[in-house]
């Protein structure tokens, strides 16, 4: 007997061709959980129609491991979790995060290092402009999955001017236009740092940022130092996550977080599996 024999564990997941999209290290995760004894399924929460009054399936899960960022999924995982269910990364922790503005905030209010960033709606016919910016921006949607709808542009007014569609059909997330201005850090030939955390370990790599980089393995591994772990660390504190993702780069030698993400999917480093198993022990203790 194992701490998983029997256990009931749930991963839902977006839909990606139609199918649910996990990832190779998502599909050896629940190889290892069902090799242990638990008895694993994947739900896409799109191919459903649910009642969020009542659990849909009668008898809850052990656990669900939220790796949904879609509109549905996520309004039916704080449904669930209002009757009990547990989740991993919790249901609002997990909403929370992926409302990049609050994130950017709730990560500023902690002291983290996070860019420059405004707030807006882009009409440039209505819209008051900050003065006094200078250099490159970044315009990416307060909601948004896989780096859709993010644009990197050489001066703020053009940054403020673009509206880049989320392709909200297969993303599944609702779009209100709502946008995000973020100071370009780095050059841009320059990869992000990508650092994926369960269990409190880190596994971080070089990765440059393409609208299909979330789909390769494509990573180059790097070391980290004991500070920055130590921010990474801080990044799951101050959004309340045990899973996530943190992307970084530097500028004059000092790290800055561009990004946080809850459940990322941890591709190109198969040794997450075991801390992801160990979170998911915990979990359920």
């Amino acid at each position: 007997m194992t701490p998983l024999s029997g256990r009931r564990i749930e991963l839902w997941v977006e839909a990606r061709g139609g199918v649910a999209a996990v990832n190779p290290i998502m599909r050896a995760l629940l190889e290892d959980l069902a090799a242990a004894g638990a008895i694993v399924s994947v739900r896409v929460p799109e191919h459903e129609v649910a009642d969020p009054s009542k659990m849909l399936n009668g008898k809850p899960p052990s656990l669900v491991l939220l790796k949904t960022a879609t509109t549905l999924g996520l309004s039916l995982a704080m449904a669930d979790e209002a009757h009990g269910v547990k989740f991993l990364n919790g249901a609002r922790a997990t909403l929370e995060a992926h409302d990049k503005a609050a994130a950017m905030a709730r990560l500023a209010a902690a002291g983290l290092p996070v860019p420059e960033t405004f707030l807006f709606d882009p009409d440039p016919d209505g819209m008051s402009q900050p003065s006094g910016l200078e250099g490159a921006w970044v315009n990416k949607p307060t909601r948004g999955v896989h780096g859709r709808g993010v644009s990197v542009h050489p001066d703020p007014a053009s940054a403020l001017s673009t509206l880049a569609n989320l392709d909200s059909k297969d993303s599944h997330v609702v779009d209100d236009g709502t946008r995000l201005l973020q100071r370009r850090i780095g050059r841009d030939s320059e990869a992000d740092l990508k650092v994926y955390v369960a269990d409190e370990r880190c596994f971080a790599g070089s990765k440059a940022f393409t609208p299909v980089s979330y789909a390769t393995d494509n990573i180059e591994p790097s070391a980290l130092d004991r500070p920055t772990k130590e921010v990474i660390l801080s990044v799951g504190e101050a959004l309340g996550l045990r899973l996530f993702g943190v992307d970084l780069r530097f500028e004059d030698g000092e790290l800055v977080i561009i990004d946080a993400n809850p459940f990322p999917g941890y591709r190109g480093f198969p040794g997450a599996v075991v801390d992801l198993r160990f979170e998911i022990e915990r979990a359920l203790e």
